[in-house]
């Protein structure tokens, strides 16, 4: 079965049972919360591709706290609840590495992407304005959303806090994304966070479909967060610490930025 079959499948389900539950509709309020994402092949910047970094952890800071956030390499806070008028929101961390090596001024190497607000620098913020399509409250998905963020960000050699070779900014838009009150199969789900937002109601959470976010020199792909599989979690340290070991390349490219 195509993966887009079993998400709508899913979804369903999703939906049927909780008109079973004599919730008679989805609501057509967003509360305030977290997305959690993951980078998808296809991120490109000034010609260079980029692959996310997952986080690991991530503290959400009161009764939340610290958590496991699976494949995520990136947290999106929506700071208030909406019922279809534009929202503040932030970006709070956001980890990419070039796959191949390249030059951006300090050497031959991989280059990591992070936000400056990691080290203290500006906040990287922006703003939703999320629509209640016409088959909604009970259809999925519940409409489409608008999105822009500010990006300031460092460019390192080598390493997450390796030493900064550009710092910058840029704007990434994306428009008309298809959203829904409920989420894909093998979605990473934390209470309070990303799923019953609204106490033991999903109907006023927020699962964005897989979306392309544009910039003046490239695209940022990605998708809701999940579990990694054992073996994806043995590929991905394999991977890293070939990434690491490297240090020497004879392949010079000079790539744009961000911005």
């Amino acid at each position: 079965m195509p993966v887009s079959t079993r998400v709508w499948l899913t979804r369903g389900i999703a939906v049927f049972a909780i008109l079973s539950g004599s919730v008679a509709n989805a609501s057509t309020t967003v509360n305030a919360g977290y997305e959690l994402l993951t980078s998808l092949p296809g991120t490109v910047f000034g010609g260079v591709p980029y692959a996310g970094v997952p986080l690991g952890t991530f503290d959400f800071g009161g009764t939340i706290g610290t958590q496991s956030v699976g494949n995520a390499d990136e947290v999106v806070h929506r700071l208030s609840d909406t019922s279809g008028t534009p929202i503040a929101t932030q970006l709070l961390a956001l980890q990419l590495v070039t796959t191949v090596p390249v030059d951006f001024g300090l050497g031959t190497g991989f280059y990591y992407i992070t936000l400056q607000s990691a080290r203290g620098g500006p906040a990287s913020l922006g703003q939703r304005t999320i629509f209640f399509g016409p088959e909604a409250p009970a259809g999925s998905p519940h409409g489409t959303f608008d999105s822009f963020f500010d990006v300031f960000f460092d460019l390192r050699l080598g390493s997450l806090n390796g030493p900064i070779a550009i710092s910058g900014d840029s704007l990434l838009t994306a428009n008309a994304v298809p959203w829904s009150h409920f989420p894909s199969p093998g979605a990473l789900e934390l209470n309070g966070v990303n799923t019953l937002s609204g106490g033991n109601d999903r109907s006023r959470d927020f699962w964005p479909d897989p979306l392309d976010a544009l910039g003046p020199a490239g695209e940022h792909r990605v998708t809701v967060a999940s579990i990694p599989e054992p073996a994806t979690y043995l590929l991905l340290s394999i991977g890293l610490m070939v990434c690491f070991g490297h240090r020497i390349f004879s392949r010079r490219m000079h790539p744009g930025l961000l911005a």
